[in-house]
């Protein structure tokens, strides 16, 4: 098994993306952290455990440039395709150059707050049939808030995604939210899974293109902007779907009633 890649969505005509209510809160309570200002940084260790593609992983990174890593911190800004060569163990929402020395946010926390585990065990039961008995122990929320992209200057500092990632886990199933509130620019983003076995891998159609900024007005839930996936066995499964449809070395693109206007910006250092 090479490369196994295609998420069927759903193109939601006529519908109003995700509001900021229907992000996870941040920047509210102690539980939130701001990660320092900086260029291709990331987190300290943030210990917890979380099954991933059939392994229980023990600690986390975030990481500046639109992704969570497991076991080791990553500072690779250009996106690769999937699956990467070595150990890294990726959550990738959004990966490509992001920089946040004057503007933008990242906020992380890690919470068994009783009102965001029912709001995961209820989501996770909404978006899977077979998951009633569900129900949330833990929750883990990075919110990328108004980045711009690395080299913006101008004008193009206008510029701003917002998006998130919601991780939970009853310590044995667990599943992965994306949230995409606002999406300006694509900057050859890549957003999927990556075991860290230089095989398994999952990447959502669109990556790499001016395309993944649809993914504000596209879904596998119902709701615009709103994507969860079982992340916990030897295969991604996405919400709406019994088994990952597989493709070798192809990235298939679907929903083409939904373009919109982007800024296509390609800065590398």
């Amino acid at each position: 098994m090479d490369v196994f890649v295609v998420l069927l969505t759903v193109c939601l005509s006529g519908v109003v993306s995700l509001t900021l209510d229907d992000l996870y809160p941040y920047n509210v309570t102690s539980d939130d952290q701001l990660l320092h200002r900086n260029d291709d940084g990331s987190s300290s260790e943030i210990l917890f455990s979380f099954p991933f593609y059939n392994n229980s992983r023990s600690s986390a990174f975030v990481n500046t440039n639109g992704d969570i890593t497991f076991g080791n911190s990553l500072s690779q800004y250009r996106p690769s395709a999937f699956p990467l060569p070595g150990n890294y163990v990726m959550v990738a929402v959004f990966w490509t150059d992001i920089i946040t020395y004057t503007v933008g946010e990242i906020w992380y926390k890690l919470s068994s707050n009783q009102d965001l585990l029912d709001r995961a065990t209820s989501d996770v039961r909404s978006a899977f049939t077979d998951q009633t008995d569900f129900s949330s122990s833990l929750v883990f929320v990075v919110t990328w808030n108004e980045v711009p992209y690395y080299g913006a200057s101008g004008d193009n500092l206008l510029l701003r995604n917002t998006f998130q990632i919601v991780l939970t886990t009853d310590g044995t199933k667990s599943f992965v939210m994306f949230h995409y509130y606002r999406l300006d620019w694509a900057n050859g983003a890549l957003v999927g899974f990556n075991a860290g076995d230089g095989v398994n891998s999952y990447t959502v159609n669109g990556s790499m293109s001016d395309d993944i900024v649809n993914l504000v007005n596209r879904s596998n839930t119902g709701v615009p902007g709103k994507f969860l996936f079982r992340v916990d066995g030897v295969e991604i499964q996405p919400a709406g779907q019994n088994i990952t449809s597989r493709y070798r070395h192809k990235i298939f693109k679907w929903d083409i009633c939904c373009r919109k206007s982007v800024k296509r910006v390609n800065r590398w250092k």
